[in-house]
């Protein structure tokens, strides 16, 4: 079995650079509360990407989930808007909605250019407002956490965004650090283009994008974060990651990806795991979970997969739309050549997958490479030994 990639029993922390459109709790906030509080990971920073809201929204969230969770990460300030930057104007997104419709989660694109008449002159909306702004507006006092660098305020290495720190660190520490891209792609993508000897440097990426077997959420066709900036997640996938005369590269690519097919086939949190973590967790986390779900344990749990899988890679038990094993054992890691859809049309922004029987890949078109696609989650493991401990304050 190949899980030689992201062992869990290695004797150093696994480290990880977690590009994310952060928000409160579930699912961003949650992905990124196992990776800082698990032993076994070394979380290097958490870099910001517009998606879900807004990026100078999204900083906010993460800076202020960080502080309350007595974290020191350090937080860097991404993409404010997708490689298609134009989608941004109501006129071009009212002419996309014609023939390609978002029916549902549009994330902070369709917040701001779809329902521009709704929105404008909301400050945390504002693609190109300033984070402490927002943060103040939404948590009601002034930003203190010190970990956070921008433009206008660069850390010591002289990393000015989330582009130059991702570059920076895998020059750093070739080889060893895996990128958790649960946002849409394009911090990512951009450091591909900013140095194209980024990719080799890097072990392996885990995504959190895209509805393969499954319809989408954000359209028919399309997963939220993919929908979001097809162009950078197709730059994504189709690039050659790590090593490529690794075994892990030949079975899939170096490439992990939590879809939403394993939401699908997975439950919502328990109820009363749930209660449980709302009385051992942080205070200002239980307030944000009292706020966001009001006692209702919660579904949207996307993201976590992502995170959860680089802490333990066992709690996946099929890949690539295989149905649960019955034995309860994982099955192998497999990938199949993927692709993402980037022309505009009512299929834009769709994740294909060119797979056959139990997984066996066929060739895609040229230029696309192998991913693996989870289906199936232990979800005892995942709820009670990855995330229940990550949500626990010890210092209570």
């Amino acid at each position: 079995m190949v899980f030689l990639l992201l062992s869990f029993a290695a004797a150093e922390p696994q480290k990880v650079i977690l590009d994310t459109d952060m928000v409160d709790c579930f699912d961003d906030g949650i992905a990124m509360l196992v990776l800082d509080n698990s032993e076994n990971i070394d979380l290097l920073g958490v870099t910001i990407v517009a998606g879900n809201n807004s990026m100078p929204n999204c900083t906010a969230s993460a800076v202020y989930q960080l502080m309350v969770s007595d974290s020191d990460t350090p937080v860097y300030q991404g993409s404010r808007v997708p490689f298609r930057y134009f989608r941004l104007d109501p006129e071009v997104m009212a002419a996309e909605q014609l023939i390609a419709p978002s029916y549902n989660n549009g994330g902070y694109l369709n917040r701001w250019a779809r329902d521009w008449d709704v929105n404008q002159g909301k400050l945390e909306m504002d693609p190109m407002s300033d984070w402490k702004d927002v943060y103040e507006a939404i948590y009601g006092s002034e930003p203190t956490y010190q970990y956070v660098y921008g433009p206008e305020n660069p850390d010591a290495s002289g990393n000015k965004d989330a582009v130059d720190f991702m570059i920076d660190q895998v020059n750093k520490y070739p080889g060893e650090i895996i990128i958790a891209a649960i946002g849409p792609c394009t911090n990512v993508a951009r450091a591909i283009l900013q140095d194209p000897t980024f990719p080799s440097k890097v072990k392996a990426i885990v995504y959190m994008g895209g509805a393969f077997f499954v319809p989408g959420n954000s359209s028919a066709a399309a997963e939220l974060n993919w929908w979001l900036d097809p162009e950078a997640a197709k730059v994504c996938v189709r690039t050659q990651w790590g090593d490529p005369e690794s075994e892990t590269y030949a079975a899939y690519g170096n490439q992990v990806i939590s879809g939403l097919e394993a939401n699908v086939n997975t439950g919502a949190m328990p109820q009363d795991l749930f209660e449980k973590v709302l009385e051992e967790t942080w205070p200002g986390i239980r307030e944000l979970f009292d706020k966001k779900n009001g006692g209702i344990a919660p579904s949207n749990i996307w993201d976590v997969f992502a995170a959860a899988y680089i802490v333990d890679p066992s709690i996946v038990l099929s890949w690539n739309n295989d149905p649960r094993p019955e034995s309860g054992e994982p099955d192998p890691i497999t990938g199949v050549y993927i692709d993402v859809n980037a022309e505009m049309g009512p299929d834009y922004g769709r994740a294909i997958a060119y797979s056959a029987d139990r997984g066996h890949a066929k060739n895609g078109p040229n230029g696309s490479r192998k991913a693996a696609i989870q289906s199936f989650i232990d979800e005892d493991k995942f709820w009670n030994e990855i995330v229940y401990p990550a949500l626990t304050n010890t210092d209570k």
